[in-house]
């Protein structure tokens, strides 16, 4: 039995505290998928909307126990903005900058987490398409009369 300690003293001397969940800590920011409240892919963190959309979502994830990770490998001029939206509203965050942030487009470019599992199903920011125009309800869209109309 005194071995088997050593052996594990060892071990734990050269490789470190093992870690659960090894890959899925890699994928998530060193954090759990379990722990993740919100997630913004690196695709969608470089988009115009994704800052607007994340401004609107941001109050109902402004808890105490939650933070925000943000991937360090992205440029300052993208994680800038949503840095300073985290700020202001009082969120605390890190941003991670080791062998667990990726560039990866499908890989998290920010996370809003809890320290223990909160289990979410739908992590992912809910963002709207710009409208080009908006709709003219009184016409239909085969109706070209009313263009000859003058009211």
């Amino acid at each position: 039995m005194a071995d088997d300690d050593l052996q594990a003293h060892l071990n734990k001397s050269i490789y470190g505290t093992p870690q659960t969940n090894p890959d899925e800590r890699r994928r998530y920011l060193g954090s759990l998928r379990e722990r993740v409240a919100l997630e913004i892919s690196n695709t969608d963190i470089v988009k115009p909307e994704t800052l607007a959309a994340f401004q609107k979502a941001l109050p109902q994830y402004n808890q105490p126990t939650y933070q925000a990770l943000i991937n360090g490998k992205q440029g300052p001029d993208v994680t800038g903005p949503f840095i300073k939206t985290i700020n202001d509203a009082g969120l605390k965050f890190t941003l991670v900058n080791d062998d667990t942030a990726s560039l990866d487009p499908t890989y998290p470019g920010l996370l809003i987490v809890a320290p223990d599992a909160i289990n979410h199903d739908n992590i992912s920011l809910p963002v709207s398409a710009p409208s080009s125009e908006p709709e003219n309800k009184d016409s239909h869209p085969l109706d070209i009369f009313h263009l000859f109309d003058k009211k």
